[in-house]
């Protein structure tokens, strides 16, 4: 369809060009029109089912007024029930504070619980009313226990018998037992030193020691439980402290009567202590009754609370029986008002099947057939144009869509034009390459080099590296958003190590590096985000050559610089390439990866050229250099064999012989001779 067909008249629909009127309507009307229909019919339905219904909502109603909430509330009183005997156990065993204040809560909530369930008392029959008044007569008989249990808690004394006994009766003989032995040393130690004094002394001492040590496993035992503590520190030094204490007596003829009289006293409370206070207290702490809140809390809180969980639950269970029984009687009458509203619903069914069908040909078709258009338009058909066949809405997005392909045509008209132009932009990398060509100093060469492929892909950073034979060393690096550039005319030394081309030990290309990577297979490197990478080598790293720059590259372009031999004299890395609208870092773009190759080439032939010309600069000067040698040699040779060079050699020979005074002719004439 062409683009005059976007004003041609509305196409009749084959088949049903009766209902033009409806199908022109707005689709909000039709939909209104249709669904009051049903809407009217669904009325009707509800109406005849409410007119049956009555039975079931009166049943329904004494269900929701009295069965569910009054088993909803024995259920609420169970919960609270076994949250205040879980309240009551946690603080005797912890003893947290916070365990009262729940119980506290938990018993109103309780309480509160009980007095909804007096309000559905009047629909109670006769048994479910006999379960309420024991529950209550139950509640009352254990209220009063926790207040009780909660004060003998927090007095050990009270609550731990065999603590009691200790800290009472057997304190009393253990700690007179130990003061008397301490009156024992210390009138031993008043007598004279002697070998069987000092020998006696340390008797005492040994019965002192191992009969504090029966006393602290005594205590170890009472306050842990712990039968270790009775097995191997109370038994263990009680066998000890016996031997020593016959000993003691065995040597009783040596002691004073003063210390005679202070053994009887020893012997006297020490008996009192172990033949009664550890069979008292292991009696106890072996019993039930060890701790007595404890065991009133398992005699008297744990009983009546089952009790209540039981009627709590019998509770319930009559409320859900007579539930299931009137939800039973309520879907009997349900049943009869669902075999009234069925000729309603059929007849809904069947008037929502025509207003089904009805849509679908005024609105649900005319989609589908512009679905089809927009797949076609989405497989390259730009040509695709939508039907219009209505004024409504459907009609409008139609016209609407036709004007999209429209623009989308003009658009990828213009795409292609862009990119031509883009291509077109190579013919800037020339100009530069010239540019780069006329350079004679090395150092500004390389800036030049960077700088101008910095500028032409907008990155942050960028280095050049030079082939050395096995390294590849960094000859410049710059970091605009640092403000850092070393090497070239910064006059800022390059202080990183070289880079291995070839694996010491197995000789093989080293490619951990980007760098290297480039070398080793003669190709770029364009990595989106070094961070997520997946080639096979390690994400690069500017680590500078200053202490305090540390620079890590996002994206990355690493690019050969090769000669016409296709030989790698170099790599000319970029760094981090930025949106000139936002300054955000991006990757570099592929169409600038084939543009900065041709640069690369264009920097590689200066750089060739520059380095050839330096060589003939060299070769120039040596040969001027060997060329002044022979011409001064040339000029001595002139000298020395011209005439006037002969005459003064034989002025120098005449004024020697004068010298020398008047000689032999002979020897005159040898001696010139010589000379010559």
């Amino acid at each position: 369809m062409t683009t005059e067909q976007l004003h041609t008249p509305v196409a009749a629909h084959s088949g049903f060009s009766g209902g033009a009127f409806f199908r022109n309507l707005p689709i909000g009307s039709k939909l209104t029109l249709g669904f009051a229909l049903l809407v009217g019919l669904t009325l009707l339905v509800v109406g005849l089912t409410y007119a049956a219904s009555g039975e079931a909502t009166d049943t329904i109603n004494e269900t929701s007024d009295v069965r569910v909430p009054a088993a909803l509330v024995s259920s609420r009183a169970q919960a609270n029930l076994l949250q205040m005997f879980a309240d009551v156990r946690g603080y005797l065993a912890l003893g947290d504070r916070r365990f009262i204040t729940s119980y506290r809560q938990a018993e109103r909530d309780f309480q509160a619980n009980l007095d909804e369930l007096q309000r559905f008392a009047a629909a109670f029959d006769q048994e479910n009313l006999d379960r309420l008044t024991e529950l209550e007569q139950a509640f009352q008989a254990w209220q009063g226990l926790p207040d009780t249990l909660f004060p003998l808690r927090d007095n050990q004394m009270a609550r731990e018998p065999a603590y009691r006994w200790l800290n009472t009766t057997g304190t009393q003989h253990g700690g007179q037992v130990l003061l008397t032995t301490n009156e024992l040393i210390a009138a031993q130690a008043q007598r004279t030193p002697s070998a069987e004094n000092i020998a006696l002394l340390e008797d005492i001492v040994r019965f002192r020691s191992s009969f504090t040590g029966m006393f602290a496993g005594l205590r170890g035992y009472v306050t842990t439980r712990n039968v270790n503590f009775r097995h191997y520190e109370y038994e263990f030094n009680l066998d000890i402290n016996e031997r020593e204490w016959q000993n003691l007596l065995n040597q009783r003829q040596r002691f004073t009567p003063e210390q005679q009289a202070l053994l009887e006293t020893i012997r006297t409370e020490r008996e009192q202590l172990i033949n009664q206070v550890p069979a008292e207290i292991f009696a106890i702490l072996e019993s039930d009754a060890w701790r007595e809140d404890l065991y009133r809390f398992d005699t008297e809180v744990e009983p009546l609370t089952m009790q209540m969980q039981q009627l709590l639950r019998e509770i319930t269970t009559s409320q859900q029986t007579a539930l299931e029984r009137e939800l039973a009687r309520g879907s009997t009458g349900l049943n009869r008002s669902r075999q009234q509203s069925l000729l309603g619903g059929v007849a809904a069914v069947l008037l929502g099947s025509a207003m089904a069908f009805v849509l679908w040909r005024m609105i649900i078709g005319p989609v589908r057939r512009l679905t089809l258009v927009a797949h076609q338009i989405e497989e390259g058909d730009l040509q695709s144009q939508a039907q219009v066949e209505s004024r409504d809405e459907i009609g409008t997005f139609a016209r609407t869509f036709n004007r999209m392909t429209t623009q989308l045509r003009q658009t990828m008209q213009q795409i292609r034009r862009e990119k031509k132009r883009a291509d077109d932009l190579l013919d800037v990398v020339i100009p530069i390459g010239v540019a780069l060509s006329s350079e004679r100093n090395f150092n500004q060469l390389l800036e030049n080099m960077l700088a101008e492929a910095m500028a032409f892909c907008h990155a942050d950073g960028g280095a050049i590296l030079l082939r050395d034979d096995k390294l590849l060393r960094l000859m410049m690096l710059r970091i605009t958003s640092r403000e850092a550039f070393f090497g070239g005319t910064s006059g800022q030394p390059i202080t990183l190590a070289p880079l291995d081309l070839y694996d010491g030990a197995s000789g093989a290309p080293d490619e951990r590096y980007p760098a290297t990577y480039v070398v080793a297979h003669n190709s770029p490197v364009n990595i989106a985000d070094t961070r997520e990478h997946a080639l096979p080598f390690e994400t690069p790293r500017i680590a500078a050559a200053t202490a305090d720059l540390d620079y890590e590259p996002v994206s990355l372009l690493a690019l050969p610089l090769k000669n016409t031999q296709n030989e790698v004299l170099g790599v000319l890395q970029l760094f981090n390439a930025q949106d000139p609208a936002t300054g955000q870092t991006i990757p570099f773009d592929a169409s600038l990866q084939q543009m900065m190759a041709s640069f690369s080439s264009l920097a590689v032939a200066a750089l060739e050229s520059y380095i050839r010309e330096q060589g003939l600069r060299r070769e120039i000067q040596q040969l001027r250099i060997q060329v002044d040698e022979n011409k001064q040699q040339e000029q001595v040779s002139e000298i020395v064999e011209s005439d006037f060079f002969q005459d003064l050699q034989a002025r120098a020979r005449s004024m020697r012989r004068r010298n020398q005074g008047a000689d032999p002719p002979a020897a005159n004439h040898a001696a010139e001779d010589t000379t010559q």
